[in-house]
């Protein structure tokens, strides 16, 4: 079984703000998530709005994103469900017909 880090905290930059967190992700994670971020929130710079106007609409877009990509999900999980119960019943037939064509083929020994 995998073991479980430890939480450690850091110093992080982001949206122009240095935060301090506790994380078990490592530093190349942490960096890509902070440069994510930082690319997501100045794309905003254009609006003339405050930094923490900015940062609440970069948590709806997130939060809309993550709504979304969840939906996504569920349908692919019943797609995946849908086709792993059709690969059993095609097995289940494949199976059968293999049986009778054995069946068969003894009959005419």
């Amino acid at each position: 079984m995998a073991e479980i880090e430890p939480l450690r905290s850091v110093s992080i930059d982001v949206a122009q703000e240095c935060i301090q967190i506790r994380t078990d992700l490592p530093d190349a994670e942490l960096k890509e998530i902070g440069e994510f971020i930082d690319s997501r929130f100045s794309r905003s710079a254009k609006f003339q709005m405050d930094n923490k106007k900015r940062l609440a609409l970069l948590a709806v877009e997130l939060t809309s994103e993550i709504f979304e990509l969840r939906k996504q999900l569920r349908r692919a999980k019943v797609y995946y469900d849908t086709m792993e119960k059709d690969v059993k019943n095609l097995s289940l037939l494949l199976d059968e017909g293999i049986a009778r064509a054995t069946s068969g083929r003894e009959d005419d020994i």
